[in-house]
């Protein structure tokens, strides 16, 4: 049986191909489609609803659609007949008027044009960016074109989007930075920074400073700093080089963090999740001991690889087979994380990966603030006074 739901979804699968040679200056018609071809043994009924479907989406009945080629046949037990032979679009205007798409790919080709004047050297890239083209008047991709030329003409600006002496709107990069970014990287490859978090540090834009809230553990790193718990800026925290502190635990739970007991010259820092990253603009780190306590579950396991892709001999703090054994019963259900594995585990030692891998597969996880206070008490103590990890 031909069904006309299923040639619409099999032009509109076509689709992305159709508008990448169309872009290419390529011809791609007709386009031929597959259907359940009309056997002389189906039943009469059958074979004429199959032929008024076929009528009904051919570009005769609305002025668009599929072009259908006939043949005639002539059989003992219904005589001449007339059945499909191929079915195709044949022209740009049958297929956009049969897939829906006329106006949108009326705006590719007015962003495509547009960037394409005022870069010409793109153009064997345009087919690639169809998908960010689908949207946008003339006056915006003016717009767009403004910005791109000022990132090529000035990379890393060092200025706060508002201060770029662009002529568009005040809010227009900000709320244009995926689409921007993924164009600067076309058009301005050499303003465009790789490995940074944010669009802003890609682009060495100015952004407001991060915080990071700071303890220290040891009383007697109190007089040279006076303050025993502070927030300071990621930028300013190099400071903390100048008390004389030779660990750092990073942990995720702020409770935990309020209830880390003292410990000789030890300071301790929030690493609010996957952002623990940000840490890497501080280099003095690298010179002190790093202790991360994570949650027991996939995203724990994640973030500590993320600070050890930074700072590779960080060492885990209660994310261990025992501690996950030992306080079985204050498991709960595990949030299963997206990300592809194997772009973690390489940073993980295998105690730790084979744990990440049965935690995984058991769906439970085990937070930081459900393991007993004495418990982590001596832990700490027991971890300051081993030897680093190497």
């Amino acid at each position: 049986m031909i069904d006309a739901e299923a040639l619409r979804k099999q032009a509109a699968n076509k689709y992305p191909e159709v508008v990448e040679a169309l872009l290419r200056g390529e011809n791609p018609f007709p386009v031929k489609l597959r259907y359940a071809r009309i056997k002389t043994t189906d039943a009469r009924d059958s074979i004429l609803r199959d032929i008024a479907t076929l009528t009904a989406e051919s570009r005769e009945q609305l002025g668009h659609g599929l072009t259908v080629e006939w043949m005639e046949i002539n059989t003992l037990k219904y005589g001449r007949n007339r059945i499909p032979d191929a079915i195709t679009i044949a022209t740009e205007e049958d297929f956009v008027g049969y897939v829906g798409k006329c106006s949108e790919l009326s705006t590719i080709r007015l962003g495509a044009e547009t960037l394409v004047t005022a870069f010409p050297g793109v153009r064997a890239q345009i087919p690639g960016l169809w998908r960010v083209l689908r949207d946008g008047s003339q006056e915006y991709w003016q717009q767009v074109v403004k910005v791109l030329e000022f990132f090529r003409a000035q990379p890393f600006p060092d200025r706060y989007i508002r201060e770029l002496p662009v002529a568009v709107p005040t809010k227009f990069i900000e709320d244009n930075c995926v689409l921007l970014e993924r164009l600067i990287r076309v058009v301005a490859p050499l303003s465009w920074r790789e490995g940074e978090e944010t669009f802003e540090e890609r682009l060495g834009l100015k952004t407001p400073d991060a915080l990071i809230e700071c303890r220290l553990l040891d009383d007697e790193l109190l007089p040279a700093w006076r303050f025993r718990q502070f927030t300071v800026g990621l930028n300013d925290l190099k400071h903390l080089d100048e008390l004389p502190a030779h660990t750092v635990i990073i942990t995720e739970n702020r409770t935990n963090f309020l209830t880390l007991p003292p410990a000789a010259k030890t300071i301790a820092l929030q690493g609010h999740g996957y952002a623990v990253s940000r840490l890497r603009r501080a280099p003095f780190l690298k010179a002190k001991r790093i202790l991360y306590w994570g949650d027991l579950d996939e995203h724990g396991f994640e973030i500590l690889a993320v600070l050890r892709r930074e700072f590779g001999h960080a060492e885990s703090l209660m994310m261990d087979a025992g501690t996950w054994e030992q306080f079985a019963g204050f498991r709960v259900a595990g949030v299963h994380s997206r990300n592809p594995a194997e772009q973690f585990l390489p940073y993980l030692r295998p105690e730790e990966a084979e744990l990440f891998k049965i935690i995984a597969s058991l769906d439970r996880r085990l937070e930081q603030e459900r393991i007993p206070q004495d418990y982590v008490n001596r832990q700490i103590s027991k971890m300051l006074c081993s030897a680093p990890e190497l």
